[in-house]
């Protein structure tokens, strides 16, 4: 994706951003079959304003288990905001249980680029899990989608169980959110964008589930020497004093 692509999606963005903190969307998990008029339709919206908030380069190239934030009608105020933004990706969905998050882990991808896209096709088709993407929230580096945009995946969605932090309990992944930031944390560090939505993510998640920033752990606080995930270039201790 170029820089002047980003730019152009940004600008569409706001302009289709209404004025208000309150943001009335829904998340909605593609379903194979499923168009972007199709989904448009079904919420009375336009594809354009479901492309520019997800930042869609094409819209023919939605697929399955894709999240998509969707305004619930023509007049609703979608998130101009970071702030809103996160708000409106962490409320839990109508008719989807509430669940008892106690944990927050933090992930790289290990990889220079990539979105939830990707990282969802390799879950999928190569590790073949049945829920495909094992994270709950994917940030982007500015490669596969814009800068610091979060991308919610379908295990968040519909609140189920993580496929991202294995330990001989499984505990990590029945009682904490994952969340990825696209980059190899080994070779360079996250980028400011990236940063700041994660600090806006971590908050908000923790304010609604009551979870400490003590609970707020690294891929390799999960099971000691495993991995060196989310690698030397990104500090704990360092987002834990910016929450």
């Amino acid at each position: 994706m170029s820089v002047p692509f980003i730019a152009l999606v940004l600008v569409v963005y706001l302009a289709v951003a209404g004025r208000g903190e309150h943001a009335e969307t829904q998340l909605v998990v593609v379903e194979p079959g499923d168009t972007l008029s199709a989904i448009a339709r079904r919420f009375n919206v336009t594809p354009t304003t479901i492309a520019a908030l997800n930042a869609i380069e094409d819209p023919s190239r939605i697929y399955p288990n894709q999240v998509l934030l969707v305004p619930t009608g023509p007049e609703a105020r979608v998130p101009e905001s970071l702030k809103a933004r996160v708000a409106a990706l962490v409320r839990r969905q109508p008719g989807v249980p509430r669940r008892r998050w106690r944990t927050i882990v933090v992930h790289h991808s290990a990889a220079s680029s990539g979105s939830a896209r990707s990282c969802n096709a390799y879950h999928t088709h190569v590790r073949r899990w049945r829920h495909g993407l094992g994270y709950h929230f994917v940030i982007g580096n500015g490669t596969n989608t814009p800068d610091g945009l979060i991308e919610a995946g379908p295990r968040w969605a519909k609140q189920l169980d993580g496929a991202h932090a294995w330990s001989p309990d499984n505990r990590a992944n029945r009682e904490g959110i994952g969340i990825c930031l696209i980059g190899n944390f080994e070779e360079t560090h996250p980028t400011e964008a990236q940063m700041r939505a994660l600090v806006e993510l971590v908050r908000q998640l923790q304010r609604r589930y009551n979870i400490p920033s003590r609970r707020v752990i690294g891929h390799r606080d999960v099971v000691e020497g495993r991995t060196v995930c989310p690698g030397k270039n990104f500090s704990i201790e360092r987002l834990r004093k910016m929450l």
